[in-house]
């Protein structure tokens, strides 16, 4: 039985087109950026931990009550709602501590850290864009719910950053439409963390 209140077509396709491509492009993309400067390093990559810590939520929760996987707020979107179904991302049980503590708590377990243990690992972004590439082809082959509108050329093009193997670059001049370039080549062709250099 479904917790969630249901959602009309045209509000599924106002969140699949503009809120879940939102947390995809900034999940998996970067905006241009002073790669010397420590701040911009830990901003961008934080920010994107948070989103994919979303995703991650929302590829995995079950809207159907009783699951184990089920979804705890009734409200929340999940892929399951565009007949996507939701499945376990392949992350480390530390990993996976990792996302959930350190990144929005304050812990006295981060004492645990030495210099080589404390840099975050590129696995998060790498799973929830192989995640991401998936759910995209669903939405784009599957025949959806009647009524919902996907802005296919956006998806689309969205999709091909994904599987070309470069940096997504995103940006935004003019506050409102999206702009997405092909970066550097990534060296395991999935979304990566940024990396800091030192003058």
């Amino acid at each position: 039985m479904k917790t969630s209140p249901v959602l009309t077509p045209k509000n599924k396709s106002r969140l699949l087109n503009e809120h879940v491509f939102y947390e995809i492009i900034f999940a998996l993309g970067v905006s241009k950026h002073d790669a010397f400067d420590y701040c911009v390093w830990e901003h961008l990559n934080h920010s994107r931990m948070g989103h994919a810590r979303a995703l991650i939520y929302f590829f995995e929760k079950s809207n159907v009550k009783g699951l184990k996987n089920s979804k705890i707020w009734p409200d929340d979107l999940v892929s399951e709602d565009f007949n996507f179904p939701p499945k376990p991302i392949k992350l480390s049980k530390r990993d996976r501590n990792r996302l959930n503590k350190d990144l929005f708590h304050l812990s006295s377990k981060r004492l645990r850290h030495t210099a080589k243990s404390k840099p975050w690992p590129n696995t998060f972004l790498n799973r929830v864009h192989e995640r991401a590439v998936k759910f995209i082809r669903h939405i784009l082959s599957a025949k959806m719910e009647r009524g919902v509108k996907i802005l296919e050329s956006q998806w689309r093009a969205l999709l091909n950053f994904l599987e070309n193997g470069h940096e997504l670059l995103i940006s935004s001049p003019s506050g409102s439409a999206w702009t997405l370039e092909k970066g550097h080549r990534l060296n395991s062709g999935l979304s990566e963390l940024i990396t800091w250099s030192v003058k």
